[in-house]
């Protein structure tokens, strides 16, 4: 059985960014958001359940409808927790398999929400990157043209990163002052 290690962090610390260097290091990485999302494009099951709790406007012309689905989750607690019901399982099902197909002895799964779920549980070992907020909240309105509103949002729909620290000593410091490369590489030594 490989070790797996699950990469996590607040939205815009550098999740993507650790997970591209592991890759560029040879090791499989598994892109949770991206599958989900193209598991709520793909997924027969999937796309029923989002149309049964969001309505037939959730898709367009066969299309998953992003902007809808975010004002509707970011807006409704318990709208975002039944998506995160119908969207975590399939996603960790597919990670299930994925890992089947892999050869390496370390296996890495980047997903923003590990310690909101309470899947980091079924990790070997979880690994943080953290950056602070205010380097966060710039990240992510360039790169996803948010105002201030709206990152905040996204921000408190995620656990805060103090809650987050008390599940895992594993932290990549992502502030733009620390290389990342070293710090993966210690991290990588200490968990082989």
């Amino acid at each position: 059985m490989p070790v797996t290690i699950g990469i996590t962090g607040g939205i815009g610390s550098g999740k993507s960014t650790v997970a591209k260097a592991l890759q560029l290091m040879g090791y499989p990485v598994y892109p949770s958001d991206q599958r989900a999302k193209e598991l709520m494009q793909e997924d027969p099951e999937l796309i029923a359940g989002l149309k049964q709790l969001f309505g037939e406007e959730a898709y367009l012309h066969s299309e998953l409808n992003r902007p809808y689905i975010a004002e509707q989750i970011f807006k409704d607690a318990s709208k975002r927790n039944a998506m995160n019901n119908l969207v975590h399982p399939a996603v960790r099902s597919d990670f299930q398999n994925w890992t089947k197909q892999q050869k390496s002895p370390i296996l890495f799964q980047e997903s923003a929400l590990l310690f909101e779920t309470g899947n980091y549980k079924s990790f070997d070992a979880v690994i943080l990157v953290s950056a602070p907020k205010e380097i966060r909240m710039q990240r992510v309105k360039e790169r996803d043209h948010l105002t201030d509103e709206q990152v905040q949002s996204r921000f408190n729909a995620q656990m805060p990163e103090e809650e987050k620290l008390k599940l895992t000593n594993l932290v990549i410091y992502n502030d733009g002052n620390q290389l990342l490369v070293p710090q993966i590489l210690g991290l990588i030594k200490q968990m082989s």
